[in-house]
C-alpha cells in the first residue's frame, strides 16, 4: 500500500474554509435550498519528502442548506501523479467519499457572535493501493466561532480528525485549528485564513497553509467559489488552487 502526504484523509480538513463560508451569514440567506456543486482542485508540493505530488480533483457535491442546518455528499474524482529524481507515477480514480453535515449551535446574537458546528466521515471507497486513499473511514467533527466587527466577520475554527489505521500502519489522528476573516462587499464574500493541522503521517512535519478567496453570488441559482492556498512550512503544500460552481435548486 502506498500512502501519499498529499493524502485524502486532509479532504476532511477541508470542511474548516467550507464551512467558514457558508455558515453562519450566506446560510441565512438561503432560507431553505438544495444545491449541486462542482469544484477543481489542484495542489502540489513536495510535504517534506524527496517525492514531488501533484494531486488534481474534480469533486461533485448534493447537499442541501437551511437557516440552521447543511448536510451534503461529495464524491471527487482523483489525478495523483508522483515524481521521484527521473521516475515519475500517476494513477487516477474515484477518491473517498464524503459524507459531512453541520448545524448553527448558537444564531448571531446581537453582540455579533455566532458559534457553529459540524461532523464529517469519510469513506473508504478510494483504491489504497494506488495511494488514492487509506482504505479505512475517517471521523472528523469541527467547531466554529464567528464574530463581526464593523464591516468585517472574524472566525475561530477548531476541530479534530481520527484517522483509520491500514492494515500494518499506524496513522495520527489529526487535531486543527484556524483563524480567518471575510468580508461581504455586495453579493461577493471575500475571506482569507490561516490555518495549521497535525500531520497524518507519523513524524511528518504539520502542515500551516495561507488560504484566501471569495464566494460570489452570481443571482438567485448561481454562485462561484474560487481560492488558493500556500503553504508557510515544509509540511504545507507549495500552492493549491480550487474553482467551482454552485447550482441551488
Amino acid at each position: 500500500m502506498a500512502l501519499s502526504r498529499i493524502g485524502v484523509p486532509i479532504a476532511l480538513a477541508a470542511l474548516l474554509v467550507f464551512w467558514g463560508m457558508l455558515a453562519p451569514g450566506a446560510v441565512r440567506a438561503l432560507d431553505g435550498r438544495g444545491y449541486l456543486e462542482l469544484d477543481a482542485g489542484y495542489k502540489t508540493g513536495d510535504f517534506g519528502t524527496p517525492t514531488k505530488s501533484s494531486l488534481s480533483s474534480l469533486a461533485p457535491t448534493i447537499g442541501y442548506l437551511t437557516p440552521r442546518y447543511n448536510a451534503s455528499v461529495t464524491a471527487p474524482l482523483l489525478f495523483l501523479t508522483r515524481k521521484t529524481g527521473g521516475s515519475s507515477t500517476t494513477e487516477f480514480g474515484l477518491g473517498d467519499v464524503i459524507l459531512r453535515a453541520g448545524v448553527i449551535l448558537l444564531p448571531e446574537t446581537s453582540g455579533g457572535l455566532s458559534i457553529s458546528g459540524a461532523a464529517a466521515v469519510k469513506l473508504p471507497t478510494a483504491d489504497e493501493v494506488r495511494g488514492l486513499g487509506t482504505g479505512e473511514a475517517d471521523y472528523g467533527g469541527f467547531v466554529g466561532l464567528y464574530q463581526r466587527l464593523g464591516g468585517l466577520r472574524l472566525s475561530l475554527r477548531g476541530g479534530y480528525i481520527i484517522s483509520g489505521d491500514p492494515a500494518g500502519t499506524t496513522l495520527d489522528d489529526i487535531p486543527l485549528i484556524g483563524v480567518g476573516v471575510s468580508k461581504l462587499f455586495g453579493t461577493t464574500n471575500v475571506f482569507t485564513s490561516l490555518d495549521g493541522r497535525g500531520a497524518t503521517i507519523p513524524g511528518a512535519k504539520d502542515p500551516v497553509e495561507a488560504s484566501a478567496g471569495a464566494l460570489f453570488m452570481l443571482n438567485r441559482d448561481y454562485s462561484l467559489a474560487a481560492g488558493v492556498t500556500f503553504g508557510l512550512n515544509d509540511g504545507g503544500p507549495a500552492f493549491g488552487a480550487t474553482i467551482g460552481v454552485v447550482r441551488w435548486l
